[in-house]
């Protein structure tokens, strides 16, 4: 069943005080029928401590843990006159209807079994889809799925006083359909909160259209403002969302969100908002909330963002995929950073459901990308046409030397084996159209295709080593029509041919551990020691255009040690059955490496050692992880990157996560967030980041939650450079969420 990305659906509450709020029942999967097509063919069965039976009337009277079934309904009672005949039921004293997933608990209740029609007498009516209880003195029962009671409540709180309720007159109630009710109130355990001469609100525990619950905030950049989703449930793999978000001082935000699964391999998501914005950025101080310090000015009113990421099956085992991303300016995803249809929800929506990510929504260049492709055991072939969006040269107007690519064509093969050879080979080869809007002198146009073969000589040394000698020739053609090389030539053609060569000897050292402790049974420690040698000849290439980092291949001598290590654990647990069951888990990874230039060397330069890097990450137990990799100079004895990161966090829900990162010169950041379970249902948390470098703090960000069994009450502080908020939500479990 296609399941949609967001399937609450909300009901609205209309009051006469001049407020309105949209409240809903949630929408879930598919729902049991109570009774089969034909439920006239069931049989019924009846026991009881003591059964009568009455001939004259065809009446079964029962007394005593009176039990009822048939299907999948069951009635239970201390009384019940049962008539074989009709089917018509009368039960009283701690009666119990149980129907498909629903249940009705009341005092008395007269029902017809077949129709499920009748009368209950103070009953509470359970819907199981939502934890949701539907209450009643007099309720009609006037179909299956269908009741009506003269005064009645709902609420998703158990008990007899619960936490919240909304109760009403004349109320009416379909599931699957809408419930209905006169002189509405929201109680708040035993005091009215809100009042509402009418309520309407869908009853559906399948994914139907219907409005989704909102989102009110308010901003010194937006001012008051309210996002309205509405769910539209198009067919069952299909459907979309369509959203108005009203803000007070900017106007009205539409946007659309259409999703579709045609298979297993064919899917996809496009959104669509529109903005015809009242603020601009004209320069002065009056504007300043309409602007960002990063940004040009912005004096556009028409804004727009279309994304949209899709998967496609094709025939012969080729899949084709398309992303699409283009924004009206440079300032839109800073400003709609947050919201239904802003850039965490989108980015968080691609990430999950269709495995691929959005550009940072602060990078003023939007990669747009088709590619076709197939994959075998050792051979791939891509077909990619790129294309990035610069909002920037098209905003302002200025020259476009953005490279795109139209298209670009690889075809892989994989290191395997050469026949019954003893060697094996790896082949690179691609060719890519390169296309500029805006040319230079340097910056042109043109053709590359590039063929890269590799041949390798795996060998064992001894016992205890490998050693694997390689080589690989590189051939590289480029055609252009307008390039002038630094000697003035101009040639259309041109062509590089160069070498690399290199080798490997590692071997791996194997050592068991046996702890038994509660960490593992076993540990297993792989320690891997690698010398690697790299060599690239010194070729002229300055006569070559240049589109990216192929085309200026770097002299190489390199030698490279490394020490790899892993830490692997066994547990030994036993399976529901009883069967014993072993889990392995890698729960340590340190690598530590260091090269040396011997190009450096020849030529007598003072620093041919580069950086100790050394990357780890340790997570003994689900309780605690440490990330770090770093690297050190040997030179000037101090960090030129370093970044570490951890999270500890218990059963009871407490966290702390820290990072730091830090890259000599450049930049130096902290992020550090810590959850504080106070109570089961208190959490209190508080985040804050800061850019180090400049001694500015990005955002800080500080909240409590309270999470009950049927509603959850959040407030947070947030203050960042552009803007501070409170918000202020409550969410009614089965109900929705509103708040400020």
């Amino acid at each position: 069943m296609f399941c949609s990305l967001r399937q609450k659906v909300l009901p609205f509450f209309v009051a006469v005080t001049f407020f309105y709020i949209f409240i809903s029942v949630s929408a879930g999967g598919a729902r049991a029928n109570a009774l089969p097509e034909n439920p006239k063919e069931l049989s019924w069965h009846i026991s009881a401590l003591k059964v009568t039976f009455d001939n004259k009337r065809d009446l079964y009277i029962a007394q005593d843990d009176v039990v009822i079934t048939g299907g999948k309904t069951r009635l239970e009672a201390d009384y019940v006159e049962f008539s074989n005949k009709t089917k018509d039921a009368f039960a009283q004293g701690n009666v119990l209807l149980i129907s498909g997933e629903d249940s009705i608990a009341c005092n008395a209740m007269n029902i017809n079994l077949t129709t499920e029609i009748g009368t209950i007498n103070n009953g509470t009516i359970f819907i199981q889809e939502d934890n949701f209880y539907i209450h009643g003195e007099n309720i009609r029962k006037t179909g299956k799925f269908s009741y009506s009671m003269d005064k009645g409540s709902i609420t998703s709180c158990a008990g007899e006083f619960p936490d919240w309720k909304i109760s009403g007159k004349n109320v009416n109630v379909t599931v699957e359909g809408y419930g209905t009710a006169n002189h509405a109130v929201l109680w708040a355990k035993k005091v009215p909160a809100l009042y509402s001469p009418f309520l309407v609100f869908p009853v559906h525990t399948k994914r139907q259209t219907g409005l989704l619950f909102p989102r009110v905030t308010s901003s010194d950049r937006k001012g008051f403002e309210y996002e309205q989703p509405l769910f539209i449930a198009m067919s069952k793999n299909t459907d979309a969302t369509v959203y108005v978000d009203y803000m007070a001082d900017r106007g009205t935000k539409l946007g659309t969100e259409f999703r579709y699964v045609l298979d297993n391999k064919t899917k996809g998501s496009m959104f669509l908002d529109v903005l015809e914005d009242e603020k601009i950025d004209d320069g002065t101080i009056n504007t300043k909330n309409y602007s960002f310090e990063s940004t040009p000015q912005r004096t556009n009113t028409d804004r727009y963002w279309f994304r949209m990421k899709h998967n496609q099956d094709l025939p012969k085992g080729f899949t084709g995929k398309l992303d699409i991303d283009i924004v009206s300016d440079e300032d839109y995803l800073l400003e709609f950073k947050d919201g239904f249809t802003g850039y965490d929800d989108t980015k968080d929506y691609f990430d999950k459901k269709i495995g691929r990510s959005l550009d940072e929504y602060d990078d003023t260049t939007r990669k747009n990308w088709l590619n076709i492709n197939k994959s075998w055991s050792t051979y791939t072939f891509n077909v990619d046409a790129l294309w990035y969006d610069n909002v920037a040269a098209r905003q302002q107007d200025i020259d476009d030397t953005t490279l795109q690519t139209l298209p670009g064509i690889e075809f892989n093969a994989s290191k395997q084996q050469i026949g019954p050879s003893k060697f094996f080979y790896s082949l690179d080869t691609e060719f890519r159209s390169f296309y500029r809007k805006d040319t230079t002198l340097t910056l042109v146009n043109g053709q590359r295709a590039d063929i890269y073969p590799k041949v390798f000589l795996p060998v064992k040394v001894g016992n205890f080593f490998n050693f694997e000698p390689w080589a690989g020739v590189r051939e590289t053609i480029y055609h252009t029509n307008d390039f002038t090389d630094i000697n003035g030539n101009s040639d259309s053609l041109r062509t590089r041919l160069l070498y690399d060569i290199g080798a490997d000897l590692s071997t791996k050292l194997i050592k068991i551990y046996n702890p038994n402790n509660a960490l593992a049974d076993k540990i297993k420690h792989e320690l891997t020691p690698k010398l690697e040698y790299e060599f690239t000849p010194n070729i002229i290439q300055n006569d070559l255009p240049s589109f990216d980092g192929l085309d200026r291949i770097e002299e190489k001598n390199l030698l490279t040690w490394s020490l790899t290590n892993y830490f692997i654990s066994r547990e030994s647990g036993l399976t529901p059955k009883g069967e014993e069951k072993l889990t392995y888990r890698e729960f340590a990874y340190i690598k530590l490496y260091q090269s040396y230039d011997i190009r450096k060397e020849n030529d007598n330069e003072s620093r041919p050692f580069s950086d100790i890097t050394f990357d780890s990450e340790f997570s003994p137990h689900n309780f605690f992880l440490l990330d770090l990799d770093l690297s050190w100079s040997p030179y000037a004895n101090n960090f030129s990157t370093l970044n570490i990161g951890n999270t500890i966090r218990d059963n009871r829900g407490d966290a702390l996560r820290t990072e730091y990162r830090f890259k000599e010169n450049e930049s130096e950041s902290l992020y550090s967030k810590i959850d504080i379970s106070l109570t089961d249902e208190l959490m209190a948390y508080c985040s804050i980041e800061k850019n180090l470098k400049d001694d500015k703090t990005v955002e800080t960000k500080a909240g409590v939650t309270i999470t009950k069994s049927c509603w959850t009450f959040n407030l947070y502080y947030s203050d960042s450079r552009d803007e501070q908020s409170i918000t202020f939500l409550i969410n009614l479990h089965g109900i929705g969420e509103f708040g400020i």
